[in-house]
């Protein structure tokens, strides 16, 4: 039995290179037909995935941005309300005091009014008054001419003339 060791130890030239050719032109293939395209693949999902992030921090930005400016414009129109509200409220107010002046200055027109058609009474009360003791006072100088003078009769005329008065 005579064992090679030194074949067995160093192998094969021929196989050695041809090995190696194979694994090169394997490694050849597997580089120019999948490696490069991996590579390229992944450089494009990568670029892809980049892309979207951006897309994604710019919406979000704009989101914040829109939300700042609806924000904004929801306190500009609670303002805005307030102080519609608050000009309703003054115009209330007024329309309220120009009323209470109105009915003020209509409630002293009609006083007025009332109080000049009670002197017009008055003073109407006061003639037709002066007019009866006129007419009444006539009226006994009539009887106490055409009746003799006695102190009996005058007093009864007089008690006349007074009664006719006060009714």
């Amino acid at each position: 039995m005579s064992i090679d060791i030194a074949g067995k130890l160093f192998p094969n030239i021929t196989t050695l290179i041809i090995q190696l050719l194979s694994t090169g032109v394997l490694l050849f293939f597997f580089k120019k037909f999948l490696w490069i395209p991996m590579q390229a693949y992944f450089a494009k999902r990568a670029d892809f995935i980049e892309t979207q992030i951006q897309e994604a921090k710019d919406m979000n930005e704009k989101a914040k941005v829109l939300m700042e400016e609806s924000d904004q414009q929801a306190r500009e129109s609670a303002k805005e309300y307030r102080e519609i509200v608050e000009r309703a409220k003054l115009d209330a107010l007024k329309v309220r005091d120009d009323i209470l002046v109105e009915a003020r200055e209509e409630a002293t027109g009609k006083i007025k009014q009332a109080e000049k058609e009670i002197e017009a009474e008055k003073a109407e009360a006061r003639k037709e008054m002066k007019e009866e003791m006129i007419d009444i006072a006539i009226e006994v100088a009539t009887k106490i001419l055409n009746k003799e003078m006695n102190s009996n009769e005058n007093q009864k005329l007089v008690e006349e003339f007074i009664d006719k008065v006060v009714e």
